[in-house]
């Protein structure tokens, strides 16, 4: 399954991945924890437009959504590892015809321009 998602997508995803790993119960995570979590950089997303992603995450499978008592909670599908696993086996698919070892030359690379 190929994913594509936009950039508050990831911070959402990320914001429930952090939750999930702070040992917060993973079943429960509503829009308010969410929110609270990625309106911390400073800059401020409105409760609407962050659900309305949530749910959209809901249907492309990357979250699972249960209705208790008046409140949606959610959690991740797939863990934040999973998810970055697929993301490399992508980006080396499609930029390195699948050739891991010249995927890895081009992170060394990467790694070593960092430290300069």
């Amino acid at each position: 399954m190929v994913y594509s998602h936009g950039t508050l997508e990831n911070e959402i995803l990320n914001a429930v991945w952090s939750l999930e790993e702070s040992g917060l119960d993973t079943e429960n995570i509503s829009v308010n924890e969410v929110l609270n979590r990625i309106n911390s950089d400073g800059c401020i997303r409105a409760y609407t437009t962050v659900k309305t992603v949530m749910d959209r995450l809901v249907d492309k499978t990357l979250l699972q959504r249960e209705k208790l008592g008046k409140k949606f909670c959610y959690r991740s599908v797939k863990s934040r590892e999973a998810m970055a696993e697929s993301a490399i086996n992508k980006i080396a698919l499609q930029y390195f015809n699948n050739d891991m070892r010249s995927f890895m030359k081009a992170l060394e690379k990467r790694c070593l321009s960092l430290k300069s």
